[in-house]
C-alpha cells in the first residue's frame, strides 16, 4: 500500500539538542498508524509527500500490519534531502 496521511499525526516537539537553543533543531515525535508491514514503511519514497515536515533525528512511532499481526515499532528520520526521506528502524532485536 501507499502513505496514508491520515494515520499520521505530529505529537509534540521534543527539546533542543543545541546548547545555544539554536532555532530548528527541535526534534520532533510523530505518531503514524498503517495496515502496511515493516517492509512497505521502510521502502525508499515511502513518506516523500512529508518531506517538507520531516527532518533527520525525528522520531515516527508506528502502529503496523493493523489487518495482520499489528505491531509497533519505532523509526528515526536519518535523512532528508528535501524530496526524498529516509527512515529506519530503531527497535530491532
Amino acid at each position: 500500500m501507499a502513505f496514508n496521511a491520515k494515520g499520521f499525526k505530529t505529537l509534540t516537539h521534543i527539546g533542543t539538542p543545541d546548547v545555544n537553543g539554536a532555532a530548528g533543531t527541535n526534534v520532533c515525535l510523530h505518531a503514524y498508524v498503517t495496515n502496511d508491514d515493516t517492509a512497505a514503511v521502510i521502502t525508499v519514497g515511502y513518506f516523500n509527500s512529508l518531506a517538507a515536515r520531516l527532518k533527520k533525528g525525528d522520531i515516527i512511532m508506528m502502529s503496523l500490519d493493523n489487518d495482520g499481526a499489528p505491531m509497533l515499532r519505532n523509526y528515526l528520520v536519518t535523512a532528508n534531502d528535501g524530496t526524498v526521506v529516509t527512515i529506519a528502524a530503531q527497535n530491532v532485536a
